[in-house]
């Protein structure tokens, strides 16, 4: 009897720490965004999706070095490289 009421709290408690993971990114899908990458360059764009460790950007544009440059399709980002996000809009 122990044994499943030990289970079901790591159940619980497992479940209560994925649902805090999806939450955190939720808010920024489909909302105008500006990512900071932990190696220098920032990516503003439409945040479209969240795909496991990926994060999926449109109408993307890289700024870096005192230039724009402006990225055809969709930009896919690793979100171990994401430094902060910031919501424009």
């Amino acid at each position: 009897m122990i044994v499943l009421f030990v289970a079901a709290g790591m159940a619980a408690l497992i479940g209560a720490v994925l649902g805090v993971r999806w939450w955190t990114w939720r808010p920024v899908v489909k909302q105008r965004v500006m990512v900071k990458l932990v190696d220098g360059p920032s990516i503003s764009g439409v945040c479209m999706s969240r795909r496991g460790p990926l994060l999926v950007l449109e109408d993307a544009t890289l700024h870096a070095d005192g230039q724009q440059l402006t990225a055809d399709g969709q930009t896919i980002l690793d979100r171990d490289r994401v430094m902060w996000i910031q919501v424009i809009s």
